[in-house]
């Protein structure tokens, strides 16, 4: 018989409910905290004292969302924590889908107890931090691509003027010439898209220079640049993107993490191919990946099945083979230790991890 004693969270930022499942008595309680670390290390300061006597554990449930971290370095060897995937746990029928924190608490504790309850990958501090540097960069990108469709879509309907190279030093001083010409209010915007272009734009400088100082201290990084088609910053960003590369079982696993698995449909006798992506996928790491294949294509490993793949299905099928082939080598460079070559790989010794 079990002497554990089973926490099971649904998080928030105000407060905390947690079920309290004492697996030897099967005594089953509700509880609302604050979500302070005095309140959540008091239920776990109880809970120890009831199963550390008995030679138990107390276990510590709880789903990947904010505050993972903080709650984890908080409670620290005293418990057993566990990270919910709740993206691959099954979804209940839909007459019963009702989304409480009660149920959901209920659900997670039950797929625990029948050994069915799919876990999170819990990455340690440093990836964190460089993934949030690199999500930094990938927002400031997707907002000045914004303010350059914009810009771009005013002067197509507004004006006759020429667009090309408008973002360049020189093309900047056209720009705000062409401001000042416009009507006052649409001056007015205008000059401050311009004005948030320049300020993204030494944002991005500062970002930048940062990857590439995270780059030279990386020698994952060093090995996933030396493919053709990812330059420096680039493959610091693939880098954040997958983690620790053991926390994958293999390389199709990897391909699946970037939504690059062929998607299947099957009923009976049919079977039919589905779409790329879906739930639980990275399709940032898809985009690094597959804009890499602009170059990689033309790469020996490579160039052969691109040709074949583009005669037979067309280009963008050809790019999206490509693309795993990448992938793959990526998993053997990080999981092995290898450097990238373009006509062969073989083995180095492996050099420590960032």
């Amino acid at each position: 018989m079990s002497q554990n004693i089973v926490l099971t969270v649904d998080y928030h930022d105000e407060n905390c409910v947690i079920r309290r499942l004492d697996q030897r008595s099967g005594e089953e309680r509700v509880l609302t905290v604050a979500t302070d670390a005095k309140a959540l290390a008091a239920v776990v300061n109880e809970a120890v004292t009831v199963a550390k006597p008995r030679k138990g554990r107390v276990v510590w449930i709880q789903e990947s969302t904010t505050g993972w971290a903080r709650v984890q370095k908080l409670l620290g060897e005293r418990v057993q924590f566990l990270l919910v995937n709740l993206v691959q746990m099954p979804l209940p029928p839909k007459a019963r889908r009702r989304k409480t924190d009660k149920i959901d608490t209920a659900r997670i504790q039950r797929n625990y107890l029948t050994g069915e309850l799919p876990l999170a990958h819990q990455p340690p501090a440093w990836w964190r931090q460089v993934r949030r540097l690199v999500g930094l960069r990938e927002s400031l990108v997707n907002r000045r691509t914004a303010l350059q469709n914009w810009v771009d879509r005013y002067l197509a309907h507004e004006t006759w003027e020429d667009r090309v190279g408008l973002w360049s030093v020189k093309g900047r001083r056209r720009l705000k010439k062409l401001a000042l010409a416009a009507p006052p209010w649409d001056r007015l915007v205008l000059q401050t898209k311009v004005a948030e272009w320049e300020f993204i734009e030494g944002q991005l400088a500062a970002v930048v220079k940062e990857l590439l100082a995270v780059y030279a201290d990386c020698p994952e990084a060093q090995r996933v640049d030396a493919i053709k088609g990812i330059a420096e910053v680039s493959a610091v960003s693939i880098v954040a993107r997958i983690g620790p590369i053991k926390r994958f079982g293999n390389a199709e696993q990897l391909i699946a993490y970037a939504g690059l698995a062929p998607g299947i449909r099957q009923s009976d006798q049919t079977r039919r191919g589905g779409g790329l992506g879906g739930g639980g996928t990275d399709r940032h790491l898809r985009h690094y990946v597959i804009e890499a294949t602009l170059w990689a294509r033309r790469v020996p490993p490579y160039q052969a099945t691109y040709e074949r793949m583009a005669k037979r299905r067309g280009k963008k099928i050809g790019r999206l083979v490509v693309a795993r082939l990448v992938l793959r080598s990526i998993y053997k460079m990080l999981r092995e230790g290898v450097p990238f070559e373009s006509k062969r790989i073989k083995p180095v010794a492996a050099a420590a991890p960032c």
